[in-house]
């Protein structure tokens, strides 16, 4: 993949469970300076996080490794966590006002539903997670 198309972070293995994949910790910082979304982004704090990647069979703990995801898949990410609670806020206050509700339990009601649906994002994390890879680069 070309470098424009693809988010990169430095990172450290911690555990290579055996199964193709490995425990890698990132330091999430300057490394999303070059991300067009790194203002909407919450990755775009400074802060560790570990991560589970697929791995080569060379790939032992403790080595320095740099790990990549897609750029579309960044900007699936932020649809999912932010653009469609958005879009249901919106509505769910619309429509509650269009029926006839009062402002403060259109409100309420509206939280209520991007509660629901981070529920339901939430239920669903094993699916979702599936279509979300990082890979090591080699």
């Amino acid at each position: 993949m070309p470098q424009g198309e693809t988010i990169t972070h430095k990172g450290k293995v911690l555990r290579v469970p055996g199964n193709g994949t490995a425990e890698v910790e990132i330091l999430v910082s300057g490394a999303c300076s070059g991300c067009h979304a790194k203002s909407a982004c919450s990755a775009g704090n400074t802060e560790m996080k570990v991560i589970t990647v697929k791995s080569n069979p060379s790939v032992r703990p403790g080595d320095s490794v740099t790990v990549e995801m897609r750029l579309s898949q960044g900007f699936r990410a932020l649809v999912i966590g932010y653009m469609i609670p958005f879009l249901v806020l919106i509505v769910a206050f619309a429509a509650a006002t269009a029926a006839g509700a009062g402002e403060l339990f259109s409100a309420l009601l509206s939280f209520a539903a991007v509660g629901v649906y981070y529920l339901v994002v939430w239920l669903m994390r094993a699916s979702i997670g599936e279509k979300f890879e990082f890979k090591i680069k080699v």
